[in-house]
């Protein structure tokens, strides 16, 4: 059975919002990814990298980087919020590859908040070594975001 939390992540009344996202987010799933740490502005997970992200050079396929990076700046924003707030606009810079076998750790931090937007970078990592970097504006929305 899939659990996208570590046993050492609380989920605190102020957390709720995060956690309902990250509840109803299939991609993390998929991924095989899990929430290590949330708390108000930071969102930490890992994956460990495996045939079902391979490109074909025999590495993690940057877009799984991408999605990765984007679900933890998703966690950084609405942690701190109680109303949806998504992506806005956002990049990655790809620094090394993600090897296969190798656990992939992400940092997402929101360093700024004004009105309705945020700005939050999310670092990934192999081991100590900085792989990709990406920054992400984010806006809060008074409606839910849908899939119909």
């Amino acid at each position: 059975m899939y659990n996208r939390y570590a046993e050492s992540v609380e989920i605190t009344p102020e957390l709720e919002h995060a956690k309902a996202m990250y509840d109803g987010d299939a991609t993390l799933e998929y991924l095989g990814a899990i929430i290590t740490r949330l708390e108000p502005g930071v969102a930490e997970g890992e994956f460990v990298v495996d045939k079902r992200h391979a490109n074909g050079f025999g590495v993690c396929q940057g877009g799984v980087l991408f999605t990765f990076a984007d679900a933890l700046f998703g966690g950084a924003c609405n942690s701190r919020r109680t109303e949806p707030t998504v992506s806005a606009q956002s990049e990655m810079i790809y620094l090394a590859p993600a090897k296969m076998g190798r656990t992939i750790r992400g940092v997402a931090r929101e360093h700024h908040q004004w009105g309705r937007n945020g700005l939050s970078d999310v670092t990934l990592y192999d081991g100590d070594t900085v792989i990709a970097e990406f920054r992400g504006l984010s806006r809060t929305t008074s409606r839910p975001p849908t899939g119909n």
